[in-house]
């Protein structure tokens, strides 16, 4: 669960707490408790079970959502849950016969998407997923790199359904920056009653100055230890006659694309680029 109501009965997003105080949930009114883990915040009903069955409510919601708004857009025969025997899988909407989506809540490991995704593609079939529950967010985290696609216009994108309030979040020109793979984007909202203009949404690609490696960037990279690292600070020096904290402070960086999953700096230094788990991305394109 990603909001609570307060101790003045004001709907606050798990991200946003900045005090201790007590929440309750907004549908039962019973407490919930504040998680907070490294990369999320969200909250969770003492009792496990009903924080279940409260998730699948979430689910179901934005399920609806889904069916009501692409039905609008003519889409006819949207079928809910159909499954596909070939591949075992059951997929939420079915839009037609070449066309799902999946509305993600739970969170789900990147080995377990790549398994559904490659299903559907053995099909023949395009899966557009959208997120919401669990992963719902004001920010692109991480945890979200796996459900990267990309469009001509919006660059690397991603979309998220806010069930409650009905919200489209459009995550868009999706980039990294700097030495340590900072992830910055472009975001838009659309009232779930205006598909239509979430769809027909063009954009300019924004153009980011680029940025000058600072001290401490440099120190950072310096108190950085370790077997591979001390080998590849090593390996640079043998071959360049310098350090790679002289090497990098007289650098001027672009903007990368965000499918790698080692730092850039190390990649500038003469690493292999290791690149992410994204089975919604083609890793050839710009």
């Amino acid at each position: 669960m990603y909001a609570a109501l307060n101790d003045a009965d004001k709907l606050i997003y798990a991200i946003e707490v900045d005090r201790i105080e007590q929440f309750r949930c907004p549908k039962c009114l019973k407490e919930v408790k504040l998680i907070q883990k490294n990369d999320t915040s969200y909250f969770q009903h003492l009792n496990k079970k009903f924080n279940e069955i409260n998730e699948r409510d979430i689910h179901k919601c934005g399920k609806d959502i889904l069916v009501r708004d692409f039905s609008e857009l003519g889409y006819l025969d949207i079928k809910q849950e159909a499954f596909l025997s070939e591949i075992k899988q059951r997929p939420d909407i079915m839009l037609a016969d070449n066309l799902v989506l999946e509305y993600q809540c739970a969170i789900i490991k990147t080995s377990k998407l790549k398994e559904r995704i490659e299903g559907y593609n053995k099909l023949g079939i395009k899966s557009v997923w959208i997120l919401g529950g669990s992963y719902l967010n004001n920010k692109i985290l991480k945890k979200h790199l796996k459900f990267l696609s990309y469009d001509n216009n919006w660059g690397f994108y991603l979309i998220m359904l806010d069930s409650d309030k009905k919200v489209y979040q459009l995550f868009y020109q999706i980039r990294y920056v700097g030495l340590f793979n900072k992830i910055i984007y472009n975001k838009i909202e659309f009232r779930t009653d205006g598909i239509r203009e979430l769809l027909k949404f063009k954009t300019e690609f924004k153009s980011y100055p680029p940025i000058r490696v600072d001290g401490y960037q440099i120190n950072k990279i310096r108190n950085i230890r370790g077997v591979k690292v001390d080998k590849l600070k090593e390996s640079f020096f043998n071959k360049h006659e310098k350090t790679v904290e002289e090497f990098l402070s007289s650098k001027i960086l672009h903007c990368q694309k965000p499918i790698y999953s080692n730092h850039y700096w190390r990649i500038v230094c003469g690493e292999k680029p290791r690149n992410l788990e994204q089975p919604l991305l083609y890793k050839g394109m710009n």
